[in-house]
């Protein structure tokens, strides 16, 4: 995939991560980048549901 499909702004965070070599990096290294990533994915997953819920909340409020 590249930065187009997933429409990465340019000097975000996501682009860096993106775009760093992993080749520098030692297994340990890239398994602590591996637990890091699981977890900021798990965070931004939850963010999305409450999100989901406070959008259904308001919906079934007007309604």
């Amino acid at each position: 995939m590249n930065d187009e499909e997933l429409d990465i702004p340019k000097g975000s965070i996501l682009k860096q991560l993106n775009e760093e070599d992993l080749t520098v990096h030692s297994v340990e290294a890239l398994n602590d980048r591996v637990a890091v990533l699981k977890a900021e994915i798990l965070r931004t997953e939850s963010e999305i549901q409450n999100k989901k819920n406070a959008y259904a909340d308001a919906d079934s409020f007007f309604k």
